[in-house]
């Protein structure tokens, strides 16, 4: 049993707006009825077919909030979905959806992996975090053959409340042609910060520097760095996707990317969750959550960043769809059976099981039918991963 649009609005009405969602339109029932019209006007309709376990420590309000695929290097369906719980820590999924971990850890934000880091004699995997308790960053080691994740020396960094007011959003930036690995955090005073993450010597721990200080007029959240094209993706939330060098050495001014805005009918604020699907000699997608009609953008990867058109995911019989998504991941890879094509990972602001209201979680979607969906003219490059430097 699926909820509709009308029982979803129901209930809208009969809670006055304050339903289990995102903060715009659980608290804005008229905005949730305009976002749920414009979701309809969408041709392009894909559906998910598995969804995560709730949290435990989600008490049902806005809690989840971002996910971020690790990619397991030997057998691609044991890799995991790693997400935060704004409440109080991470939870790590199978690729069925079931929750396997929970690590109780501070008020987590923004989640991402990033591969291949040399530490000592080992080669391992980051799993970093924007982290409201610390204030700052946490950044952990990835067990290659499990998937665990531990805490690093010196992974924890606090950012004092007057360089940011308050941290936000994060990405990694593993830079494929120095091999040098960085951490991106912003703030909600449109600060962004790069640091250097360095091996500590003689120890099992790391260094972290600050590099470099951008910035946005306004608010950002979602971020997204392209190892390969030294490029970093910015969310402004109420203006479009900025495009910055993420080279430490280049200067530090931005451009906004054209038709990411108000100048695209398609988009409506705010611009949340940004990823990337990486293909071949720059090839591949650029895709964002458009939270005012619960909806999603896809561009090309390299420039001009063409806009290629916008989908929608909708209910199922046995698994709802999604709105106002906050934070989204995406891999170009095979991950067993399901996932033949890549995988699409999106947060999903209004979680219910039949009409009961339920906590937030997330939702999976096979790339192959956002592929279907849109038309896409580039095809798919299922096969390339020199990106994670494995």
């Amino acid at each position: 049993m699926y909820l509709t649009i009308g029982a979803i609005l129901l209930i809208t009405q009969c809670h006055g707006g304050q339903i289990a969602g995102a903060r715009e339109a659980r608290e804005d029932a008229k905005a949730f009825r305009m976002a749920s019209k414009a979701r309809l006007g969408f041709e392009a309709r894909v559906t998910a077919i598995a969804e995560t376990d709730t949290m435990p420590r989600n008490s049902g309000d806005d809690a989840a909030d971002d996910p971020a695929i690790w990619v397991h290097p030997e057998q691609p369906e044991r890799s995991l979905i790693w997400g935060t719980d704004k409440k109080g820590g991470l939870a790590a999924y199978d690729l069925t959806g079931k929750q396997l971990t929970y690590i109780a850890s501070g008020l987590p934000n923004n989640i991402d992996v990033s591969y291949s880091f040399p530490i000592g004699k080992d080669t391992i995997d980051l799993l970093g975090v924007s982290d409201r308790q610390v204030p700052g960053i946490v950044i952990r080691a990835i067990d290659r053959s499990t998937g665990e994740a531990r805490e690093l020396e010196g992974g924890r960094l606090e950012i004092p409340a007057e360089q940011m007011d308050e941290v936000y959003g994060f990405c990694m930036y593993h830079e494929l042609a120095t091999h040098r690995h960085y951490a991106f955090v912003n703030s909600k005073d449109g600060n962004i910060f790069q640091y250097l993450i360095s091996a500590k010597p003689g120890a099992d721990g790391i260094i972290l520097d600050l590099v470099r200080k951008l910035k946005v007029p306004s608010q950002p959240e979602g971020m997204v760095a392209d190892g390969e094209l030294a490029t970093l993706f910015v969310g402004e939330e109420g203006a479009g996707i900025w495009r910055f060098s993420a080279r430490q050495e280049e200067g530090t001014e931005g451009s906004l990317i054209p038709m990411t805005g108000m100048d695209n009918p398609e988009i409506r604020y705010d611009v949340e969750g940004l990823a990337l699907y990486l293909g071949s000699q720059g090839k591949g997608y650029l895709l964002a959550s458009s939270q005012g009609n619960f909806s999603y953008a896809l561009f090309t990867r390299e420039s001009p960043y063409t806009y290629l058109g916008s989908f929608v995911i909708m209910d199922t019989q046995l698994i709802d769809g999604v709105e106002e998504t906050d934070g989204l991941d995406l891999i170009n890879l095979p991950l067993g059976p399901d996932f033949p094509s890549g995988l699409l990972v999106v947060q999903d602001g209004y979680n219910y099981d039949g009409n009961r209201p339920r906590p937030q979680n997330f939702k999976y979607i096979p790339w192959e039918r956002v592929n279907a969906a849109l038309k896409l003219p580039l095809g798919m490059d299922t096969t390339y991963s020199a990106w994670m430097g494995r």
